[in-house]
């Protein structure tokens, strides 16, 4: 007990020691979502995700594999400059009491060309000194679910390794925890997903040498493009609660509808916001025919926006607008082959042009 005391001190104390360091927009790439049923539902999905997919977006889902699970997606972004990449397994420990996945994400940016030294000592432009690099961000993510039965409650915890780097100019690595818990009534569920809830720290290691290079090569003028980044990130907790309602209409067609109201401890231009936190709704329906088709749509991402376009009143200095992002998709079950696809703007703020989104899962039990 002692131990854990003394870790705790050291934790709270550096994040006080670092506070100037914290972000409200730090390791974005894993709030983008996966899974193109989640994608086409608005992200509203805290409440009833299970399955390996659940990993991401609340462990304590994860309990309900009942053999080994794989699930994959793959997007290009920005027409095919960026990609986004996704592959996770799960596997019971026991059976409805105890369950583990691991997860992969990566974020990447490849071929980016390195013109610093396009121009030599002599002023003479030498194409030879291009080179190019990769920007990447990865994560993996291990989680573990646990069922409560006297509590009727499951609940999981994630744990998280970060690792990212700008070509060999910059290289950060980072750890969080994440907690989940889900609850069931009749046709009802209930989710909550608290993500960096220890806050997520990530440590940066950027070369002097480089990094003189890349500041000499954008200006010679003092104090513009040559403040180096600071070592430290520290990324605020971030909320997802959620209720969802199945019901099965007639012998052909069921219905699901889902509500997630998901926020951030601080300001933003979420549709609720104030200095300690800031959150919007999102909203998701699936209907499904005979359990093996399923139509999706959802909408999320709800925010206000400064509307440039608008002439200032006399009580307001910058009127906003309210944004949103529409989601459509559909899904196909085969035994236990589930192929999804999902029509969303991955990634991206409303305005930008819209990604195709397909996913994979596949349960092994059937094949056995």
């Amino acid at each position: 007990m002692k131990k854990y005391l003394l870790l705790i001190v050291i934790l709270t104390t550096s994040i006080v020691s670092h506070a100037q360091l914290v972000r409200s927009y730090s390791n974005e790439f894993l709030n983008i979502g996966v899974g193109a049923r989640a994608m086409a539902m608005g992200k509203s999905v805290s409440s009833f995700v299970n399955g390996v997919e659940a990993g991401y977006w609340n462990p304590a889902g994860v309990i309900t594999v009942q053999d080994l699970e794989l699930t994959g997606m793959h997007n290009s972004l920005f027409s095919g400059i960026g990609s986004y990449d996704y592959f996770a397994a799960a596997l019971p420990i026991e059976r409805d009491d105890l369950a583990f996945s691991v997860s992969v994400i990566r974020l990447g940016v490849d071929n980016i060309l390195n013109t610093t030294n396009l121009i030599d000592s002599n002023g003479n432009i030498n194409y030879n000194n291009i080179s190019t690099f990769s920007s990447n961000d990865i994560s993996a993510i291990l989680s573990i679910a646990k069922h409560l039965p006297k509590l009727h409650l499951n609940v999981g915890v994630n744990g998280k390794i970060i690792r990212r780097n700008i070509g060999n100019f910059a290289i950060g690595h980072g750890f969080g925890f994440d907690i989940g818990a889900q609850y069931q009534v009749k046709n009802l569920k209930i989710g909550l997903m608290l993500r960096d809830i220890t806050t997520t720290f990530t440590a940066w290691t950027v070369k002097d040498a480089i990094f003189n290079d890349i500041a000499n090569a954008q200006t010679g003028a003092d104090g513009k493009n040559q403040e180096k980044p600071e070592q430290y990130e520290i990324t605020l907790p971030k909320f997802q609660f959620g209720l969802s309602y199945f019901t099965q209409l007639n012998p052909k067609y069921s219905l699901l509808t889902a509500v997630d109201i998901i926020g951030r401890f601080t300001q933003t231009n979420d549709i609720v916001s104030t200095n300690f936190v800031s959150f919007t709704p999102s909203l998701g329906l699936e209907l499904g025919y005979k359990g093996y088709s399923f139509f999706r749509a959802g909408i999320g991402n709800i925010q206000k926006e400064i509307d440039f376009d608008s002439t200032p009143d006399t009580n307001s200095d910058n009127p906003t607008s309210i944004s949103f992002e529409p989601n459509i998709g559909i899904g196909f079950k085969y035994k236990s082959i589930y192929i999804d696809y999902a029509l969303t703007n991955v990634g991206a703020s409303s305005g930008v042009n819209y990604s195709n989104v397909f996913s994979l899962k596949i349960e092994i039990n059937e094949f056995r």
